[in-house]
Parts: structure tokens; sequence; C-alpha cells
């Protein structure tokens, strides 16, 4: 069983943490963030009352799924899809019990994982006449809903939680620091490209960066990887979103062969 450094928001990566223990895993949540939920303000409260009114609401991560199935009250319109970018996000939904029929759940077919291949996805692909609304974190991108907008699709957007930055516990820094220091690498986990540049600022404060450097790394986009190998890390590989794609990965990942890096 491995190691393994999570680096997703706070509390999803409790959740993470408190399923891979499950597994005989021995995993760190060292979190930078933390997520916020903003469903008591306005914006949020009115989206909320108008669910039904659209014909697909994109749920754009694990966090929004979890923000969504809090304004649908466990009862969510039967018809109005639900549109993910990803398996994490399709777990998430079982998860949280959202109440959404399967057959109305969209979502791309196989990597790469993210908003511009679920709007390349019948029906988004050409979505004139469609309402959409998108459920979001604060200062998400804008390219793939100017595309929908652009292709005639109706679209709103509400910004339902934020991200706040946090200190990893000092506690926690210990510990990886006796793990790498005792010559037991940890798996790291990154599934966030701005998490990989702020993670690089603790790294290097705690003299860590050299060690965690040759350290195995998983990455759920090219993106995130290739911020990764540009910061150093050599044994950078690929695995698909989701808790099942990273337990199915930890089985390999310590003595992985080189030829999983990406």
């Amino acid at each position: 069983m491995a190691r393994v450094v999570l680096t997703q928001p706070w509390p999803r990566a409790r959740a993470i943490e408190q399923r891979l223990r499950g597994l005989g895993h021995e995993p760190l949540a060292l979190s930078l963030s933390r997520i916020v939920e903003r469903l008591d303000e306005p914006a949020a409260i009115d989206a909320a009352a108008r669910l039904a009114q659209f014909d697909w609401v994109v749920l754009v991560s694990p966090a929004a799924v979890a923000a969504a199935g809090r304004m649908a009250g466990g009862r969510w319109p039967r018809h109005t899809g639900v549109a993910v970018v990803g398996p994490g996000s399709l777990q998430a939904i079982a998860d949280c019990g959202l109440g959404v029929a399967s057959e109305r759940v969209l979502r791309p077919a196989g990597p790469p994982f993210d908003a511009d291949a679920l709007v390349d996805t019948p029906p988004l692909r050409e979505p004139r006449g469609l309402r959409v609304l998108v459920l979001r974190g604060e200062g998400g991108s804008e390219g793939w809903i100017a595309r929908l907008r652009a292709a005639g699709a109706q679209v709103e957007t509400c910004e339902v939680y934020r991200r706040e930055p946090i200190e990893p516990a000092a506690a926690a820094l210990e510990t990886l620091r006796g793990w790498l220091e005792a010559g037991a690498a940890p798996v790291f986990v990154f599934t966030q490209r701005e998490v990989v540049e702020r993670f690089e600022r603790v790294l290097a404060r705690s003299g860590l960066a050299g060690r965690a450097h040759a350290a195995p790394a998983l990455a759920i986009h090219a993106r995130i990887a290739a911020a990764l190998a540009a910061h150093g890390w050599t044994d950078v590989r690929a695995v698909e979103p989701g808790d099942r794609a990273l337990a199915a990965a930890l089985e390999w990942a310590p003595d992985s062969p080189s030829s999983h890096s990406v």
C-alpha cells in the first residue's frame, strides 16, 4: 500500500483521505485551499429557484456538484440535465445523492476531461436554443462559455463557491519531511494547475523540493503534468480524475516503471 500526499481543496481532501485509508493506504492531506460555499447569496438563491427552467446545468467540479445538491434540496428537476467535465464530478453526483437520472448526465467520453471537451460533446456541440446554467467557483475560465454563446446557447453563470488559500498544518509538513528524509517517497496527487505553483513555494520554504521532485506525481490533466515537469518533477504520471482512478493508480504507482510517465 502507498503513502499518498493529497493537494485537493479542503474538505474534499479529507473525504479522499478517509477513503484511501479504508483501502489500506497511508494518505496525508496537504490542502492549500478550502472550499467556501456562497449559497446564501442572492444570485445562488435565485438560480436554485429556477433550476427547472434550464435544459442543462453544467457543474464544473465536485465542489459545484456538492453545491448543486444543496441548492436542489435532494429534488433535482426531472427535465433538467446535468453536464460534468469528468469522472470525479460523476462520482460526486452519486456521493451527494443529487437525484438526477443517469441518462440525463452528460460528460466527455474520454480524456482530456475538461470544459473544452465537454462543449464538444453532443448536444452541447450544437447548442442553439439550449438554456444552460453554469455553476462554478469564483474566477472560472470564460473561453468555453463564450463558445456556447457564440453557437446559440442561452448561458447564465452563477458562482456558488470560492477557494480560500490556507497554509498546510505544521504537523502535516513534518510528517512529509519524515517520509522524504527516511527515503520512503510518497505519491503526490495534483488536480489543479494553480496548486502546483503554491505547492512549490511550500516545498521551497521547507527545504523539501529536491526530495519531493524525485517522487512520483500523479496529474489528472496534461496541463498539470506540464507544470510539474517545468518545476523539475522527474516522474509525472497521468491519471484520470476521481477516487476510483486514483485508487487504481496507487496499486502500481510506488514501483511503476517509467513507461507510465507523461
